[in-house]
């Protein structure tokens, strides 16, 4: 392996060190309607963000909630610490996109 690739993957594994992924997959709601949501708390504290989708009245803000709470769960096994007030902040939350096709087999 060349130079660059090693240390280009080994800062690569640096970053995964510090983040957490958790995903739900087919999700029954729209994208469209889990993107507003998304939207509100891209860049928010953790602490913050729980308390926007708990208070929001759409249905994906529920689903985000849960699936929030499990990456911070997912992001205290890895690193072995609980969250603190104004830590970790959610970076790319809910990438979404569309399902897969009705009509594929």
């Amino acid at each position: 392996m060349g130079v660059r690739k090693r240390l280009a993957a080994e800062k690569r594994k640096e970053t995964l060190k510090t983040t957490a992924i958790a995903r739900n997959v087919q999700a029954p709601t729209s994208p469209r309607k889990a993107r507003v949501v998304s939207d509100l708390i891209r860049g928010v504290e953790v602490m913050k963000a729980i308390n926007i989708l708990h208070y929001n009245a759409k249905l994906p803000a529920k689903r985000l909630e849960k699936l929030l709470q499990s990456a911070i769960t997912n992001w205290e096994i890895k690193s072995g610490q609980k969250i603190d007030e104004g830590t970790v902040y959610v970076k790319t939350m809910a990438l979404v996109g569309h399902g897969p096709d009705k009509n594929q087999t």
